[in-house]
């Protein structure tokens, strides 16, 4: 999405990490931008549309809490596919087979099978690292631990008042509260699908 400053006009890319609070953001900037709330392209994608001419911003999370996230979020929208939720060591197990390093799906696992949808797009993007999104030298990255940081910066360089923002964050999930998320094999397990995000956004590694 291109956001446009209200201070100089100065035209920006918006990239819309997935779970990292887009949807509450898309409702700041709405009136600066089209309705296209839920929608995530890439940084090379938007900036090769606009002929290379924008610089980019975008809010990146702890792959930990981001990942949980994501899974719960599918869990509510019931397409969590094949992925067993019973025991977390289950689903770590599934995870493994079906997923190499950095989230790459193996070859002879079809992801529409995974999640039990004809359309992946949506629920993939959860599967997408944050190098993939958003790792690029024009790209201003943010963290999603300190949220007063990019506000304060929406409102230096694009005049935008982040007061009026909606809450940030999912309403609290009931599915999958039998999963011990705090689970060593399960962290590990992180580390490996959203290793390249834990060394480029110099997130700490699991112990």
């Amino acid at each position: 999405m291109i956001i446009s400053s209200k201070i100089n006009n100065q035209k920006w890319i918006w990239v819309k990490v997935p779970k990292t609070g887009t949807r509450a953001y898309s409702k700041l900037f709405y009136a600066y931008d089209e309705p296209k709330l839920h929608f995530h392209f890439t940084f090379h994608e938007l900036y090769l549309q606009h002929q290379k001419q924008y610089k980019g911003f975008t809010v990146i999370r702890n792959p930990l809490t981001r990942f949980v996230s994501a899974l719960k979020h599918l869990a509510e929208l019931d397409i969590f596919g094949k992925m067993p939720s019973d025991t977390i060591e289950n689903l770590v197990n599934f995870l493994y087979d079906n997923f190499h390093q950095n989230c790459i799906p193996k070859d002879d696992i079809p992801l529409t099978t995974i999640f039990g949808v004809d359309y992946i797009g949506y629920h993939e993007s959860f599967f997408k690292t944050q190098v993939h999104w958003a790792y690029h030298p024009k790209v201003h990255w943010f963290k999603y631990e300190n949220l007063s940081e990019f506000n304060e910066w929406l409102n230096v360089n694009l005049g935008i008042d982040t007061s009026k923002i909606e809450r940030v964050g999912e309403t609290k999930k009931s599915k999958l509260s039998n999963l011990d998320f705090t689970n060593i094999n399960f962290i590990k397990l992180v580390e490996y699908l959203f290793y390249d995000d834990y060394k480029v956004f110099n997130y700490s590694l699991p112990a």
